[in-house]
């Protein structure tokens, strides 16, 4: 699990008036709205003795913990101690970890990391959000899986032949074609042709879309931010799918999807509850395998799985999560395993780098140091 990138931690319309925990990066944190409305994350552990403060409620803009009432504001200082007074000098220890947090696409992405603004990647851009010619539908879902192993099957072209139907023919894998690799350190797209089968559903009216193993351009992409998986399918010249999709680490062995799908046809809201029908039995293909997949994690070294000429893409993605892991951005999650329940760690946020001078309660999360160099063979395999 790497830090340092935004990821989305809930739906905006699922953060209203009450605090709502949520867990990323194996971290339990707290989301809620201040008196203007804007939404803040913090670490969900009061440092009093160790509430959680997605159990109490928002009072005056803050978050109120359930067990003495602290009051932390959005930048998780202590504001208000109920049981020493009003006049109260309250302690500067008396903090605990803020993350930055930008409300786009209807989500809620936080930085989970130190760096500064000006330092800090990009959330990915997704201009078709707003475009009036896409009708879009919202989804969710629960892997049992690691994330890195999520996102490599969402931009894995070649599988789809084996494991989607409805997306190709096992005796048509030999036929696909990648066009054209563009990448850089945090994304990546590939152009393709594949040999699908003809559509099904809605009263019959896709089959229409395209003919049986009509040549169709789909176009996978990646964007380490927000381990953002987005796939763009041209069915013909008018009629495009659309999926953008964000995966967010909840602990080593889980992660969660927010999925929109859209569509530049069939947009009345009837087909909706088709469209969600078979976005869920995608799911349910890919969690077949990749729960399955073992390891849980994807390899360290790429000599440990072997890979062909198909597979450029996907290393592609391993090359760029690598470069991160060199930069030291990886938790060190077996430290962290060894203290379970003992001790609680907390994510770096950018005010400990900013103001080092300052004093903490929770220590930083333990953090994989960063290798001298990598091996000659995997050098090569990521080239």
């Amino acid at each position: 699990m790497l830090i340092n990138l935004w990821y989305v931690a809930e739906w905006s319309k699922t953060l209203k008036d009450e605090p709502v925990k949520v867990k990323m990066l194996g971290q339990n944190l707290v989301l809620f709205r201040d008196d203007a409305g804007k939404a803040h994350c913090l670490s969900d552990v009061c440092i009093h003795r160790g509430g959680s403060l997605s159990g109490g409620r928002c009072i005056d803009g803050n978050v109120a913990c359930p067990y003495h009432g602290w009051q932390f504001n959005g930048e998780g200082q202590v504001k208000y101690i109920p049981s020493e007074g009003r006049d109260f000098k309250i302690p500067d220890r008396a903090r605990v970890d803020a993350y930055p947090t930008e409300e786009r696409y209807g989500m809620i992405w936080v930085f989970l990391g130190d760096l500064p603004e000006e330092e800090r990647p990009e959330i990915p851009p997704f201009p078709e959000y707003t475009d009036p010619n896409w009708k879009a539908i919202t989804d969710e879902w629960i892997w049992k899986a690691e994330a890195a192993r999520v996102i490599e099957n969402g931009i894995d072209l070649a599988h789809a032949s084996f494991v989607h139907p409805v997306f190709g023919y096992p005796d048509t894998a030999g036929d696909n074609e990648i066009l054209k690799v563009e990448k850089d350190d945090m994304n990546g797209m590939s152009w393709n042709v594949q040999y699908p089968p003809q559509l099904k559903g809605e009263l019959g009216l896709r089959r229409f879309i395209r003919k049986d193993r009509q040549p169709t351009e789909t176009i996978p992409g990646y964007h380490m931010s927000g381990y953002v998986v987005r796939i763009q399918i041209n069915l013909n010249e008018k009629m495009n799918l659309l999926m953008f999709d964000c995966n967010t680490p909840v602990d080593e062995h889980t992660t969660k999807t927010f999925a929109t799908q859209l569509r530049t046809f069939f947009k009345q809201d009837m087909f909706d509850k088709g469209s969600r029908k078979r976005l869920r039995k995608v799911f349910r293909e890919d969690a077949e395998i990749i729960e399955r997949a073992s390891p849980n994690y994807l390899p360290e070294n790429l000599a440990n799985e072997l890979s062909v000429q198909d597979d450029r893409f996907m290393s592609s993605f391993r090359s760029a999560r690598r470069r991160l892991i060199e930069k030291g951005w990886q938790i060190d999650s077996y430290t962290v395993k060894q203290y379970e329940g003992r001790k609680v760690f907390a994510i770096p946020s950018p005010l400990r780098r900013t103001h080092p001078d300052l004093k903490w309660v929770m220590e930083e999360i333990p953090l994989v140091q960063p290798a001298a160099s990598l091996a000659i063979g995997e050098r090569e395999a990521l080239s």
